[in-house]
């Protein structure tokens, strides 16, 4: 009996007292999530972009020769794959082949090397272990956000997460880290909405310091959650805490500043890449515009409840992707809040589908990197010396524009994407509306 009633805990912690206790929707549940991770493991050992081998190359800088600062610039995210790499460190095959591998300087000889190990299959798994942990646990973090004493609208949350092609693209076949971010920025957030305010903003505090993004919908957290003059000063100040903390930290260790060196890189001019050119040196920036209209929309909100906080913070990720030069992944951090959006509008997930159609052909501008070199693993030789995409639409049509044509029509969907939301914050309001009249 007791022990019973202890998995009958485990269950409802899960998965939510309202899913388990209803024997049709725990076993709908059960069957998503295992077809979601059978999905999963299909594509975790055969495929990877780059990126994720160059993190695991600096985390191999700090575990084999002691280089803790191999990636100041994202110091947390590197020190965490540091610190997994030296626990899985023996049981890694041919740990000695594969540490020479990593800490080859030649780039390309070493990813050469790595796609021709025997166990490269294996290494890969083990290395997208931990995105495939974070994942799961942000899968049952998602269906506690919305939809309390609602369980169907929770199980289709659940649903659309499991079965997202962006989320299985980004983390299983791209392998990017960006779901570290994101599983944190999902604890803040459910303990925003559960009235912890302090703790919600020291949370999405380490995000912002673990992964740039949360920054953007900080604001709009801080704005939700303070009830007093004080504690929008005290929020804001705690909000970046974590990023002066690693500033601090890396000019005491390092010498350096991570925030002048992350404004300064490509990837922060990505942001003001969309602008207009006035006169001389004067200019506009279109994200910087747009990002502060949608700001001052949810600073006029009489009612800002969690549910108008959510949709306002899917806005603003696909208001970047939608007039800002963007890498492919970035895409994934408007999911979580789409999800919710799905769920009442179905027309919102049809678009989303069309976004990732979109995004295929719009992986061409990196070219080889992102396209053949992704089954490496599988095919060396094919990845190597086949003909890549670039090459096959010359042929017929100038490769840039035929890319920026797609590039345009992902824009006007985001763009759409973004109204159909506005009205549906319109939907939320409007019994309140009615309720004060």
């Amino acid at each position: 009996m007791k022990a019973k009633k202890f998995f009958n805990r485990i269950g409802c912690f899960i998965c939510t007292k309202e899913i388990f206790q209803d024997r049709q929707l725990s076993m709908s549940m059960y069957k998503y999530f295992l077809i979601g991770i059978l999905i999963r493991m299909l594509f975790i050992p055969f495929f990877f972009q780059r990126d994720i081998m160059s993190t695991y190359q600096r985390a191999a800088e700090t575990v084999f020769a002691g280089n803790i600062g191999a990636d100041f610039q994202q110091l947390l995210t590197h020190l965490i794959h540091s610190g997994y790499l030296f626990l899985i460190k023996p049981f890694l095959p041919a740990v000695s082949q594969l540490s020479s591998i990593l800490l080859n300087q030649d780039t390309w000889t070493s990813w050469i090397d790595f796609n021709s190990m025997d166990y490269v299959y294996r290494v890969l798994t083990m290395f997208k272990l931990p995105y495939l942990l974070l994942d799961i646990a942000s899968m049952f973090l998602l269906i506690r956000l919305l939809y309390d004493g609602e369980p169907l609208k929770k199980l289709k949350v659940f649903k659309y997460w499991v079965f997202n092609p962006l989320v299985i693209f980004v983390l299983y076949v791209f392998a990017r880290h960006d779901i570290m971010g994101i599983f944190v920025t999902l604890i803040a957030l459910l303990l925003a909405k559960n009235n912890k305010k302090y703790w919600a903003i020291i949370i999405m505090s380490f995000g912002i310091a673990l992964r740039f993004f949360p920054v953007m919908i900080l604001p709009f957290l801080i704005f939700y959650l303070a009830k007093k003059k004080k504690d929008y000063a005290i929020l804001f100040s705690i909000g970046i805490a974590g990023l002066i903390a690693v500033e601090a930290f890396s000019y005491l260790y390092f010498g350096r500043s991570v925030i002048f060196s992350l404004l300064n890189t490509q990837h922060f001019d990505y942001i003001l890449s969309a602008k207009i050119d006035l006169i001389i040196h004067d200019r506009i920036y279109l994200f910087v515009v747009a990002y502060f209209l949608l700001f001052f929309a949810w600073l006029h909100t009489k009612q800002k409840s969690f549910m108008l906080f959510l949709n306002y913070c899917g806005m603003v990720y696909l208001l970047y992707v939608s007039i800002s030069y963007f890498h492919p992944q970035y895409l994934l951090w408007a999911v979580p809040f789409m999800v919710f959006l799905f769920v009442r509008k179905d027309s919102l997930y049809y678009y989303h589908w069309a976004q990732m159609a979109f995004l295929m052909v719009i992986l061409v501008y990196w070219g080889d990197l992102v396209t053949k070199f992704l089954i490496a693993p599988i095919d060396i030789r094919t990845a190597l010396y086949g003909t890549g995409l670039i090459p096959l639409i010359g042929r017929f049509y100038e490769p840039a524009k035929f890319v920026n044509i797609f590039r345009s029509v992902f824009t006007a969907i985001s763009i759409w994407m973004i109204y159909l939301i506005y009205r549906d914050n319109r939907a939320i309001s409007l019994p309140e509306n009615k309720a004060e009249k």
